[in-house]
């Protein structure tokens, strides 16, 4: 591949990174409209999406579309953000959100949830950081995913 073509394909790549990226912050100053919007590695170079690649990496696998891999995201998340509440409240938690799935598939969710929730407290209990969206492109030959995430865990009104 000759250089020009490369250094277009690198700009595409960068402009639709770029693309991604603000469109993600909108979504996440509409819904969180008092927080603030920050984008990029963490004050300790974390970058949360590697990390929630990490964590789904023993199940990318099985998701063998786009539709799926963004169902295993979102079951992820699921996981995660149940996980940074207090012990006391996850189960609680836990039913609230399984409420919003169709009774047929709640038992099933439970279970991959729970296996989700014992390995981010096994192997990536460090990371306090609520993740709040994501999104995932295809840019080239491989997918994108870039994560918004918030520093302060998930907090109960009777904590």
């Amino acid at each position: 591949m000759s250089r020009k073509k490369t250094k277009r394909r690198l700009k595409k790549y960068r402009s639709r990174r770029r693309s991604l990226g603000q469109s993600l912050k909108k979504r996440f100053a509409k819904r969180f409209p008092d927080s603030e919007v920050i984008s990029g590695p963490t004050s300790d170079g974390v970058k949360m999406s590697e990390v929630l690649e990490r964590f789904v990496d023993p199940y990318e696998q099985y998701a063998e579309t786009e539709e799926a891999y963004r169902k295993l995201l979102t079951t992820a998340l699921v996981a995660w953000n149940v996980m940074l509440y207090p012990e006391k409240h996850r189960s609680y938690r836990l039913d609230e959100l399984l409420t919003t799935l169709p009774e047929n598939v709640r038992e099933e969710g439970r279970q991959v949830i729970q296996e989700l929730m014992v390995r981010k407290e096994r192997f990536f209990s460090q990371y306090k950081r609520m993740i709040v969206d994501y999104e995932v492109a295809d840019i080239g030959s491989k997918k994108h995913l870039s994560v918004m995430s918030m520093a302060s865990p998930a907090r109960d009104e009777n904590d």
